[in-house]
């Protein structure tokens, strides 16, 4: 185990207190960190047909894209929050397999994204209770192709990995690299893709998976786990959610282990010994939404509503109540706009305008 500070990278840990001092440039707002301190711009939700949205995120074009777990869809919206905003709804071709349950997206700012889904891969509970070959996709944003080409009959996804069900969290780290919160073995999984297949096939045979046997963590059912790799330092943030803390880890750090069972032939798949990490905060309930904006990490906590900013010691900067409630808020993400979008999953999508 290598339980470190964060003052090994220039940085120090901390584990507590709080602060809503005024923040002019706060996406959280300047007032007393009640849901009436900051406006709320509704953006999509039931009446646009969104049922259960869990996670959203931007492509390079800035469209904000959303995953409705109730039915496997994918809401793209363009031109969000403005007057001529316009949404599509698409379902995959192969939605039932690769896009089951999703639970969280992450992009590379470029041209693609990946998804994975809270599930063991049941095919929308038809397989009882599924047979866990199940684990982090890869897509294309080129709306072109997703949810549009189907060569084989499985969909437009470009790549898949079947070593991590019950996924509720995702980051993107470099090229076709992705890390996951990974529930089903209650760990951080980091998965290289390699080379993709192209659209639509299915030779999901030559990743490189890297299990972490430390910090293990611990998945909240139905509750976000979300990830976010800072790419200045290559530090890795993690929601663990049943451990009430955020966690940090260095994903450049640590060392091969011992061999584990893989379920496609060719897939290269261990434990990771060794990794640098330490607690970021420990003063949570939940903590399950993660965005970053390079300065700040924002923690959305499950269990109570609450949005915390964090520095990136670890110290509270502010908070603010969103007023959802418990076991509404998921996924949340800093707009290219500055501003913070967050996912009241019983309602819909709103902007915070601090």
């Amino acid at each position: 185990m290598k339980l470190l500070s964060l003052t090994a990278f220039g940085l120090a840990a901390c584990t507590g207190g709080s602060a809503n001092g005024p923040t002019a440039t706060s996406p959280l707002g300047t007032g007393d960190g009640t849901p009436d301190s900051v406006g709320w711009t509704y953006i999509i939700g039931g009446d646009e047909g969104l049922n259960d949205p869990r996670d959203l995120g931007f492509d390079a074009d800035g469209n904000l894209w959303l995953a409705n777990r109730d039915d496997d869809r994918t809401f793209i919206v363009s031109s969000p929050g403005d007057g001529d905003q316009e949404h599509d709804r698409r379902k995959d071709g192969y939605a039932e397999h690769f896009m089951e349950e999703t639970a969280a997206f992450s992009f590379d700012g470029d041209v693609q994204m990946g998804s994975c889904g809270e599930s063991n891969n049941t095919y929308n509970d038809s397989q009882g209770r599924g047979d866990g070959y199940m684990g982090p996709v890869l897509w294309s944003t080129d709306l072109n192709i997703f949810g549009v080409e189907d060569p084989m009959g499985l969909g437009s996804h470009i790549d898949m990995s079947h070593e991590s069900p019950f996924c509720v969290g995702l980051a993107w780290e470099v090229e076709n690299v992705y890390w996951v919160f990974d529930g089903k073995h209650d760990a951080l999984v980091r998965h290289d893709f390699q080379r993709d297949h192209g659209v639509g096939m299915d030779q999901h045979f030559d990743g490189i998976i890297h299990e972490l046997t430390e910090p293990q963590v611990a998945r909240v059912e139905e509750a976000p786990g979300h990830l976010i790799l800072d790419p200045a330092t290559g530090i890795l943030y993690a929601a663990d959610t049943g451990n009430g803390r955020v966690l940090w880890v260095d994903s450049a750090s640590g060392t091969e282990g011992e061999a584990l069972t893989a379920n496609d032939p060719g897939v290269v798949r261990v434990e990771w010994d060794g990794a640098d990490w330490g607690e970021l905060n420990t003063g949570f309930d939940q903590p399950g939404g993660l965005a970053f904006d390079g300065a700040h990490l924002y923690v959305g906590d499950w269990a109570t509503g609450l949005l915390t900013q964090l520095d990136l010691e670890g110290t509270v900067v502010r908070t603010l109540d969103t007023g959802f409630g418990a076991e509404a808020l998921y996924g949340i993400e800093i707009g290219p706009d500055g501003l913070l979008w967050v996912i009241d999953h019983q309602t819909g999508v709103y902007r915070i305008d601090p």
